[in-house]
């Protein structure tokens, strides 16, 4: 199962229309439908910001606003975010890195904001606040990781 596989599910368990998710989200209808179809950086960056969040033992909505809410998500938070909730655990940035099975210049590149955290993981918020649901259930729906999943109800 692909992330925006669960994406298009829980959209349509609420009743939103594919149109109406792409302007909440502010995509176009053509970004969206590559989203939902598994087809966007969404299916790498989403997994990583949850690996993040657990790692660090944050709210992955917290590493994306201080607020936790999509509306006070800006260009470059994340990555400050992430720096500053990995130095408060005491982590160094090759620790994080080797935590997460990433290099430590992807790592540098996530905390310098210039990953596409900075953008998938807005959308992502976005989306979650519309379907009334926490970040991380998009990741885990039914407590397990969505690749590990076969079919999502």
């Amino acid at each position: 199962m692909k992330l925006g596989d669960v994406l298009k599910k829980e959209r349509e368990k609420k009743g939103v229309s594919a149109e109406d998710t792409a302007t909440r989200l502010q995509l176009s209808t053509e970004d969206y439908s590559l989203l939902e179809g598994g087809e966007s950086e969404a299916e790498v960056w989403g997994p990583h910001l949850a690996q993040i969040a657990i790692t660090l033992e944050t709210p992955t909505s917290r590493l994306l606003s201080d607020s936790g809410r999509s509306e006070d998500t800006a260009k470059g938070q994340c990555g400050a975010l992430v720096t500053k909730h990995r130095e408060r655990r005491g982590l160094s940035l090759e620790a994080l890195a080797d935590k997460l099975g990433l290099t430590t210049k992807e790592v540098e590149a996530i905390e310098g904001g210039e990953s596409p955290i900075e953008t998938v993981g807005p959308q992502l918020l976005r989306f979650a606040e519309l379907i009334d649901q926490p970040i991380f259930n998009l990741f885990y729906p039914c407590g397990l990781p969505f690749q590990e999943l076969d079919d999502y109800p």
